[in-house]
Order: structure tokens, then C-alpha cells, then sequence
């Protein structure tokens, strides 16, 4: 995870910030409060792969309305806003505002658009026409995308603000909070490795991630590969132990794992 994009983020939202999503005529190169005060504005500089000639190419030619003045632009030079930034730019989610109703979804504009590079005008109508089914990107893959290419877990994605605000009514913390005293946390399962003790039983190492972008492991004990199921990238709480040793731990996670929504 990128420590430095999560640390701004989590600072920012504990003095009430929101943070805006990417933005290619909005973003710029560094962290910006917007007019009123209440959002920050996350930079071009925290997607992958765009480099600082093309986030130059951006910002000196900017706005871009549409797919034609984004790919049709006679002051962008196009070998340093290439298809490799274009294609960080749209799955990073920073195009999403250029998606108009000619698309049937981001994945059809990205596939039209980036994936088959349109020369010319015509070329780009025939691709809307040919990659129309396509739709949208699904949720596992925005996630996906969006975790590889700025850092940053999209929480937002996978549970919602009303849910957390639950959770602190009732006084469950984020599994990077957890108290040992109550045991009880959430967090969101990002991925299960199985492994087997010296005695050959089965057991997982579920890695998770939580409202403060910070990865734990949890040990989980006596698994039942035929029965017990974890599914990623949804939220869970669960009661934990802890210590300072072996980390966190569970038994039967069929009993201890509570799916939140």
C-alpha cells in the first residue's frame, strides 16, 4: 500500500475532510482543498504510471470535455500522454467524468477509447458501435484497479458511511483500533492464504484491510476447507485474539466471521 497517499487520507478525514475522487481536469499535482473548504482534491501524482510529462500535458490543455478532446487534441503531444497513461488515467477513475451517455459504462469507454486506439474520428465511432455490450466494469475490478494503481483500498466501494457509523454507535472499532479489552472488530477480507501446521491441519491467513487503509492478518485456526468460506472485499466482524507473538487468531471461523452486508 502506498504508506504516504494512506497517511494524508486518514489525517484528512479525522479533521472531517472529504476527499474528492480523481479528477483529470480537477486533479492536479499536489493535494488541493477545494473552494469551500470542506474536500480535498487527491493528484494526478498518486496514480501509477503517470509520469510528470503527461500530468504536464494534462494540466497545460485541460479541460477535456469528451472522448475527442481527449484523444483528438492537436496541442497534446501524444507520446508523452501515450496509451499507458491513458489507460492509468481511466482505470485509476480519473476519466469517469468524460463517460457520456454514448457508453454504456466505464469498461465500454476504456475498451472504445484506450484498449483499441482510435486514429481518427470515424475509427472511434465504429469502436463505440463494436465494444457498446462491454457495460461497465464490474465492482471486484474498479477495486482491483483502483487499489493497484493509487495505493489507496476503496473502502467507500465495499461499505458504506451508515454501516461504520453503526459500528461506532455500538462500539466496534476497525480491526487497526482493536481493543483487547472489548475483541470484537470489523474489517474487510482482501485475501486467504492456506497453509498447514507441522500436524498437516489446515489453516488460513486471511489478510484484511479496514477504514484506515492498514493491513493485518488474522491466523484463522481449525479450518474446514469443505464448509468454512471467506468472501473477499466484504465487510465482516468478528471476534479476535491477540498476541504479541502469533498476531491476531480465531477458531471456527464458520462461527466467529459475521458477513455485515
Amino acid at each position: 500500500m502506498a504508506k504516504g497517499i494512506e497517511k494524508t487520507i486518514n489525517i484528512a478525514k479525522r479533521y472531517g475532510f472529504d476527499i474528492a475522487p480523481l479528477d483529470i481536469n480537477k486533479s492536479g499535482c499536489t493535494w488541493e482543498i477545494s473552494e469551500d473548504g470542506k474536500t480535498l482534491i487527491q493528484p494526478l501524482t498518486s496514480i501509477k504510471g503517470l509520469g510528470a510529462s503527461a500530468i504536464e500535458q494534462i494540466i497545460n490543455n485541460r479541460p477535456f470535455l469528451n472522448a475527442e478532446e481527449l484523444l483528438f487534441n492537436d496541442e497534446v503531444v501524444y507520446s508523452k500522454l501515450n496509451k499507458k497513461c491513458l489507460d492509468a488515467l481511466c482505470r485509476g477513475g480519473a476519466l469517469d467524468k468524460i463517460v457520456d451517455d454514448r457508453f454504456s459504462g466505464r469498461k465500454h469507454f476504456w475498451s472504445a477509447c484506450i484498449v483499441d486506439r482510435p486514429k481518427n474520428l470515424k475509427r472511434l465511432g465504429e469502436n463505440i458501435d463494436t465494444y457498446k455490450p462491454e457495460g461497465d466494469f464490474s465492482e471486484e475490478e474498479i477495486i482491483q484497479f483502483k487499489t493497484e494503481l493509487t495505493g489507496v483500498f476503496p473502502i467507500n466501494l465495499v461499505i458504506n458511511a451508515e454501516t461504520i457509523q453503526r459500528l461506532q454507535d455500538k462500539y466496534i472499532p476497525p480491526i487497526s483500533e482493536y481493543d483487547s479489552d472489548l475483541g470484537v472488530c470489523w474489517f474487510i477480507p482482501r485475501k486467504v492464504v492456506p497453509r498447514k501446521t507441522k500436524k498437516g491441519k489446515d489453516y488460513w491467513i486471511v489478510e484484511v484491510i479496514d477504514s484506515n487503509n492498514e493491513l493485518s492478518k488474522i491466523r484463522c485456526w481449525a479450518i474446514k476447507p469443505e464448509k468454512d468460506v471467506i468472501h473477499l472485499n466484504r465487510p465482516y466482524m468478528a471476534k479476535l485474539n491477540y498476541d504479541e507473538n502469533w498476531g491476531f487468531s480465531t477458531y471456527a471461523v464458520g462461527k466467529t466471521f459475521r458477513l455485515l452486508a
